[in-house]
């Protein structure tokens, strides 16, 4: 009897799970994964395919190896801080969405993607929704530009020139100097705003969370339609952002 069609999907993900313990260990090409999984070249290419799509792994083009990519790594990295960060901060992010009725996000930076580890939805009819862990670019989100300006410039500058800068909306940045110019900006206001670059109709400001070395390890940010707030409101926002993540940085857990 011919394998059912969730047998079949059983089978693929278990396979899926071979290959990334695999590389897990080291690079390897698809020649050596299959001569250690015992796995078909051409299941492999369409596993490894569907998995580089979604950034679980990355093709090293000089060596035709894989290794874990950026959105494997990210999950791997923030699962490990992602809860005590989530409980140190959460009762922070309460007052915020009770105060100002809007979306409040949590997120970290990863390989220069934005993952949300914590999001409050607005009350409101017309609001952003962001489904947790979702990844999202750094030059385009409030987020992105408030963990890297908090950043020794030399270090945000490694990531600004490993990530692409793909065009969301006619406001996003996308080139390195504009980008760079960006986070200069808002590392001098203490906070950085995304004002319809990664969605039109909806703006964002976000300041970083230090932990106790003064090393950027997260931010806060709040999202909100512009019909509903401009930019001298997010002004006013971001200095109270600066105020709330300076107050969690003197009570921040010293292993985050």
């Amino acid at each position: 009897m011919p394998d059912s069609p969730k047998r079949d999907e059983v089978g693929v993900l278990v396979k899926s799970m071979n290959l990334l313990v695999c590389l897990a260990e080291a690079p390897l090409s698809v020649v050596e994964l299959s001569d250690r999984t015992r796995i078909s070249k051409p299941t492999i290419y369409r596993i490894l395919n569907t998995l580089e799509s979604g950034g679980f792994v990355t093709r090293e083009t000089s060596k035709r190896k894989y290794i874990l990519g950026p959105a494997l790594i990210g999950l791997g990295r923030a699962t490990r801080n992602s809860a005590e960060l989530i409980r140190h901060v959460r009762p922070t992010l309460r007052g915020l969405h009770e105060k100002y009725n809007e979306t409040i996000n949590l997120g970290v930076l990863s390989h220069g993607k934005v993952i949300y580890l914590d999001t409050l939805e607005s009350g409101q009819r017309l609001r952003v929704t962001v489904p947790l862990s979702i990844e999202d670019n750094c030059h385009t989100t409030a987020l992105g530009k408030a963990i890297l300006s908090a950043m020794p410039e030399e270090t945000a500058l490694k990531t600004i020139v490993e990530v692409t800068l793909p065009k969301r909306t006619t406001n996003t940045l996308i080139s390195q100097d504009q980008f760079l110019d960006a986070i200069r900006k808002s590392r001098a206001l203490g906070y950085a705003i995304d004002n319809e670059e990664d969605e039109i109709g909806f703006r964002c400001v976000a300041a970083p969370i230090l932990n106790v070395t003064g090393y950027p390890i997260a931010a806060i940010s709040i999202t909100a339609p512009t019909s509903r707030t401009s930019l001298q409101d997010f002004a006013k926002i971001g200095k109270d952002l600066i105020s709330v993540c300076s107050t969690l940085k003197k009570s921040m857990p010293a292993r985050l």
